[in-house]
C-alpha cells in the first residue's frame, strides 16, 4: 500500500535527520572547524532523504547479521497488510494514512510556492537596481533600506546607507559567498524544509547550515587583518530584518553565536 509506504519513509526519514542534527548540534556546532561542518550538513542531509530507500534485510540476512544483538533490539516496524474486519467504515488511522501523501504533497507545494515568489521578487529588485560593479562577480545598488546580502553570483548593498569602509568590509564578507558558492547551501536548505516541512528538525537543519555559512565568511574576512573588534562593531552597526530568507544576508540573527565564534580559540 502507497500510503503506508510513504508513512515509512517519513518516519526514517525523520530519525536520520534528527540523528545528523543532533550529532551536528553535540559535537560539531562548537567546533571551527566550520568548512568540514558545511559538508558534514550537506552531505549528510542528502544521505537522509536516501538511506530510507535503501533495504538491507537481505544484506543483514546473508551475514546472519539480523540475529545480532544489537539488531534484534532495534524494534521491528510491522509489514503491513489489511485485515478483513467487519467495521462501517475505515478506522481513523486509516484515513489519515489514505490521505497522508497527498498532505504531504501539498505543504511541499505551498512552500515550493512560498520560495519561487521570493526568488520573483528578487528578480524584480535586481531589474530595479543599478549595476554599479559589472564583473565575476556583479554588485547591484538597491535605492530601498536593505541590509547587504548576495545571492548567486551577485551582491546587493545600498551604500547610502554605510560609510566608504564599512563598504568595503561588507562587500568583502559577502564576497566570499559569492566565491564559495554558498548559495547552493542555502538552496538546499530550503529544499529540506519544502520536501520534510513537517518535521522541525529539517528547519533547525536549515538554520544550522546558514549558520555555519556565516561563520565561514567571519572567519575569512578575519583572516585578511581586519582587526576583530572592527568587525564586530560593524555587525553590531548593521541591524535590521533580512529581506530574502533564500539570500545570505549580511547581518544573519544569531550575531551573539557569530561574535562567540569569532572569539573563540580554534
Amino acid at each position: 500500500m502507497i500510503s503506508m509506504s510513504v508513512f515509512y519513509y517519513i518516519l526514517k526519514l525523520s530519525v536520520c535527520l534528527i540523528i545528523v542534527w543532533l550529532f551536528y548540534q553535540l559535537v560539531l556546532r562548537r567546533l571551527t572547524f566550520y568548512t568540514w561542518n558545511r559538508w558534514y550538513l550537506v552531505v549528510c542531509t542528502s544521505l537522509a532523504f536516501l538511506l530510507p530507500l535503501i533495504n538491507i534485510a537481505p544484506v543483514l540476512k546473508k551475514y546472519n547479521w539480523n540475529k545480532t544483538g544489537l539488531v534484534t533490539a532495534i524494534p521491528r516496524i510491522p509489514d503491513y497488510s489489511p485485515v478483513n474486519v467487519a467495521i462501517p467504515e475505515p478506522a481513523l488511522s486509516e484515513r489519515l494514512l489514505t490521505w497522508l501523501p497527498y498532505i504531504i504533497i501539498t505543504g511541499a507545494l505551498v512552500m515550493l510556492t512560498r520560495l519561487l515568489v521570493q526568488y520573483v521578487s528578487l528578480l524584480a529588485m535586481r531589474r530595479s537596481s543599478q549595476l554599479i560593479l559589472n564583473g565575476p562577480v556583479k554588485v547591484y545598488q538597491v535605492d530601498r533600506p536593505v541590509i547587504p546580502f548576495s545571492f548567486g553570483n551577485a551582491i546587493y548593498i545600498n551604500q547610502h546607507l554605510h560609510e566608504e569602509e564599512e563598504l568595503k568590509e561588507i562587500i568583502r564578507h559577502e564576497f566570499i559567498h559569492v566565491k564559495q558558492r554558498h548559495t547552493i547551501d542555502i538552496i538546499w536548505s530550503e529544499a529540506i524544509c519544502i520536501l520534510s516541512w513537517y518535521n522541525p528538525f529539517s528547519w533547525l537543519l536549515r538554520k544550522a547550515i546558514r549558520q555555519n555559512l556565516e561563520f565561514i565568511a567571519d572567519q575569512q574576512v578575519l583572516k585578511t587583518g581586519l582587526d576583530r573588534r572592527q568587525y564586530q562593531y560593524l555587525l553590531l552597526k548593521v541591524i535590521g530584518v533580512p529581506t530574502y530568507s533564500i539570500a545570505s544576508n549580511f547581518n544573519f540573527k544569531s550575531l551573539k553565536k557569530r561574535i562567540a565564534m569569532m572569539n573563540k580559540v580554534k
